[in-house]
């Protein structure tokens, strides 16, 4: 008798621990084992019960904090890329596929463990880009953080742009047309020294010549804001042909390349001619002398014009949109800028670039996607 009541007061506590070993192995922290009615296997169970509480808790509390941040990270601006422990991306965020491209796939290649690099991609393109890591199993796991800077810098340098724009005009104007009425004058006291005369109006050339220079930069800071409405870019394009044939020589021909889907985008038809006004006289000059073609491409929301000029280095095809850059000895780095400012005032992204296995260098405006859902 007395060794069954030993065997039962060392079996209840021994069945207990294993009912609860069991509960920990299958992560069931939902269940709760019962008091037998033996002190030592109650104790047990108390603690058992405890500890399957306290865990979980801790697991509704780990749910909790990992949904949340998966919602913030899906839902967040930044472009979030998480890595294999190789450094394979795995997973990214609709921020990061929003950004993504090979441009910006070359950079992350290139960075390494904490480091950060800001690059500019286009007009609005401009990124910082970082490439991290945390410890996962006891070993460094990296990640991608992309965070588009584009709102923020254009602002500051269009800020920049605008305020010595109004300031050099006005102290320029204001000087040149002094000079301008002084040189008319002397022009009238001189008429009839040819000599004088042509001097006088070699300087009053100049000036004027200075005069339109800062004009055109101050209509860059008055544009207007786009009168927004359905435009077909084929028929767009198709209109505008006949008029920008004028702007090229015989050597260069200018064609277009429609899509059969007729795109339509939301865009002001005035402000969008010059645009391409622009970017037509750019690629003229681009080819210079030698025989080319300019080509109008339209396809769902984007309208590109290509050249097969020279082509632009990656260095110059990030700068080309800064205020006052230009690739030409004697450019201004105002059509570009021009054209730059007219887009974002759409809305719309603008590339430059000069494709590798082509040779081909094609400005592309991609208008923001229009949303079927009426509300």
């Amino acid at each position: 008798m007395a060794f069954v009541i030993t065997v039962l007061a060392v079996h209840k506590p021994l069945q207990a621990v294993s009912n609860g070993i069991y509960l920990l192995r299958e992560q069931d922290f939902s269940s709760r084992l019962r008091h037998v009615g033996q002190p030592d296997a109650d104790r047990v169970v108390d603690f058992f019960n405890s500890l399957m509480a306290t865990m979980k808790e801790e697991r509704l509390k780990t749910l909790q904090r990992h949904k949340l941040l998966t919602l913030l990270i899906e839902r967040s601006p930044m472009g979030v890329a998480m890595c294999d422990f190789d450094g394979n991306i795995v997973s990214t965020n609709a921020a990061f596929d929003r950004f993504s491209s090979p441009a910006l796939r070359q950079v992350m290649d290139e960075l390494a463990d904490d480091e950060t690099r800001t690059v500019r991609f286009g007009a609005d393109g401009i990124f910082r880009i970082s490439r991290l890591w945390i410890m996962d199993s006891g070993f460094r796991r990296p990640f991608f953080l992309v965070e588009q800077l584009a709102d923020e810098i254009i602002n500051a340098e269009k800020n920049i742009f605008n305020r010595i724009v109004r300031t050099l005009g006005h102290e320029i104007n204001n000087t040149l047309g002094s000079v301008i009425s002084v040189v008319d004058t002397l022009g009238m006291l001189h008429s009839a020294d040819a000599d004088i005369r042509q001097v006088l109006d070699s300087c009053k050339d100049r000036c004027t010549a200075l005069v339109h220079f800062v004009r055109n930069y101050a209509d860059v800071v008055k544009l207007p804001e786009p009168d927004l409405s359905d435009l077909d870019l084929n028929g767009f394009v198709t209109d505008m042909l006949p008029f920008l044939r004028t702007l090229a020589p015989e050597h260069i021909a200018i064609g277009a390349a429609l899509s059969p889907e007729a795109p339509t985008v939301q865009a002001d038809p005035m402000l969008l001619e010059r645009v391409v006004v622009n970017a037509v006289r750019n690629s003229v000059e681009s080819i210079g002398d030698g025989r080319g073609r300019i080509t109008l491409a339209t396809d769902a929301g984007r309208l590109t014009v290509t050249d097969d000029g020279p082509g632009l280095t990656p260095e110059a095809a990030e700068a080309v949109f800064t205020p006052f850059f230009s690739t030409k000895h004697e450019g201004r780095g105002l059509g570009l800028m021009l054209i730059a400012e007219i887009v974002r005032r759409h809305r719309a992204d603008c590339t430059l670039s000069t494709a590798r296995d082509t040779g081909l260098t094609s400005l592309t405006i991609s208008f923001p996607q229009q949303s079927k859902n009426k509300y």
